[in-house]
């Protein structure tokens, strides 16, 4: 039950930041073309970054250390 908790869990995780990344690659792709390009540029609106996890984010988590202690 655990383990099918953590692995539903992660896929929304994960359907979450795909999510993210395609709404910013819209956001920046918007701001660089023309006509809404000038709109951007008159109220300063910057490229924002795509989520990427650091290495140390993707190991999988243990869950009885979780609870050990």
């Amino acid at each position: 039950l655990l383990q099918r908790n953590l692995t539903e869990i992660e896929s929304q995780i994960s359907a979450s930041r795909r999510y993210y990344n395609s709404a910013v690659t819209d956001y920046n792709n918007s701001i660089q073309m023309f006509p809404s390009n000038i709109i951007a540029n008159i109220f300063n609106f910057s490229t924002m970054k795509v989520f990427e996890a650091e290495e140390i984010e993707r190991k999988n988590v243990n869950a009885k250390e979780l609870f050990n202690g």
